[in-house]
């Protein structure tokens, strides 16, 4: 069984902070999330605004 949580990165005014993205995702794969799946809607002209990360980690037994 598995529990999953969705992370949203928005596009900011110098592109997306890529360093903070990465220490988030690390610092939740230390508490056992793990990225599967990404998602980059797009608008307008084509750009993606934000980047979508799916994780998920085991359920354990309390």
């Amino acid at each position: 069984m598995w529990e999953y949580k969705v992370l949203t990165f928005k596009l900011r005014l110098k592109g997306f902070d890529y360093e903070g993205m990465e220490r988030e995702l690390s610092e939740l794969g230390k508490t056992g999330w793990e990225a599967f799946s990404t998602v980059a809607p797009s608008y307008g002209a084509g750009q993606a605004i934000e980047v979508v990360v799916l994780l998920k980690r085991p359920v354990t037994s309390e």
